[in-house]
C-alpha cells in the first residue's frame, strides 16, 4: 500500500473536507528547507502560510534546530505542576522586558485554542474567588476568530467554523465589530475618534455587571476579511473594561 493510500486509510485531516480527498489526494512531504517544502515525488512548494503561521523562521533553521537538539539531550519534557526548568524561567525573564507594565505572570499553553480556554477559565475563577460569581458571561466582537475548541468557538463569531456546533456553545454577548472599510459614520480610521465604540458602550451598560471578560483580536480581525480598526477603539475598550471590572483578553491568531 502506498503512503497516500495509508494516509487516507488512517488519518483524519483537520480543517479539510475529507470527501475532497477522493479526487485530490494529500501531498506527502518528505523534507523542507527555508520557505520550501519537498514532497516524496520531488516537487517543491513555497510554504507561504508558514505551516499555519507557526513556523515564521523557516524550515531547517540551523540555530533553532541546534538549540532543540541540545535541549533534547538534556531534558525533553517534565510535568510543569510542582516542577520547573531553566529555559522556561529564562524565557519569562526575557518576555518581562518587552510586555506592558502590570503584566507579571505567564501561563504556558501548547496552542492558541488552549490559551483561550485557559484565559476564559482564569477570568471566571478570578471573579468567583473575589466575590463576584454573577460575572460568568463573556463578551466578544462579531466576526471574531479565537480557535476551534468549544469555548474558543463560542467567543468566535464566524459561522463558517461554528454553525454546526451552536447547540454546544456558550451564551456569548455579541458586540458589533468596527468596520473601518465600510464605516457607517463615513469616517477614516486615521482621523476618527472610534465613534463606533457606542455599540460596545451600549452592551457594557446592559450586560457589564454579568460580564467576566471581553475578548478581542487587538491587531486585525483576520477571518473577518483583514479588518483593522482604530487604536482609539482599543484604548476606549481598555478604559471601559476597567470601569466595569471586566477582564480584557487580547488574542490574535498569528
Amino acid at each position: 500500500m502506498e503512503l497516500k493510500e495509508k494516509d487516507l486509510k488512517y488519518i483524519w485531516h483537520p480543517c479539510s473536507q475529507m470527501k475532497d480527498y477522493e479526487e485530490l489526494s494529500p501531498i506527502i512531504i518528505d523534507n523542507a528547507k527555508g520557505v520550501y517544502l519537498y514532497d516524496i515525488e520531488g516537487n517543491s512548494y513555497i510554504d507561504i502560510v508558514s505551516s499555519w503561521w507557526c513556523n515564521l523562521l523557516g524550515h531547517g533553521n540551523p540555530r533553532i534546530n541546534s538549540a532543540i537538539k541540545r535541549q533534547l539531550d538534556k531534558l525533553e519534557h517534565v510535568i510543569f505542576a510542582n516542577f520547573s526548568h531553566e529555559p522556561a524561567i529564562e524565557l519569562c525573564e526575557m518576555l518581562m522586558k518587552v510586555i506592558p507594565t502590570g503584566l507579571a505572570k505567564f501561563n504556558f499553553s501548547d496552542n492558541g485554542s488552549a490559551s483561550v480556554e485557559c484565559a476564559l477559565k482564569m477570568s471566571f475563577q478570578y471573579h468567583y474567588q473575589t466575590g463576584q460569581p454573577e460575572k460568568k458571561r463573556f463578551m466578544a466582537l462579531s466576526d471574531g476568530y479565537h480557535g476551534e475548541t468549544i469555548g474558543a468557538l463560542s467567543v468566535g463569531g464566524v459561522d463558517l467554523y461554528s454553525k454546526i456546533y451552536k447547540p454546544l456553545l456558550f451564551d456569548i454577548i455579541r458586540v458589533e465589530a468596527p468596520d473601518c472599510y465600510r464605516c457607517p459614520y463615513n469616517l477614516a480610521r486615521e482621523s476618527c475618534m472610534a465613534e463606533c465604540f457606542v455599540k460596545t458602550e451600549e452592551a457594557l451598560d446592559k450586560y457589564g455587571k454579568e460580564t467576566s471578560a471581553f475578548i478581542i483580536e487587538p491587531l486585525v480581525q483576520a477571518a473577518a476579511g483583514m479588518r483593522i480598526y482604530s487604536p482609539i477603539y482599543l484604548k476606549k475598550l481598555r478604559k471601559a473594561c476597567d470601569e466595569y471590572g471586566i477582564n480584557l483578553i487580547a488574542y490574535e491568531i498569528k
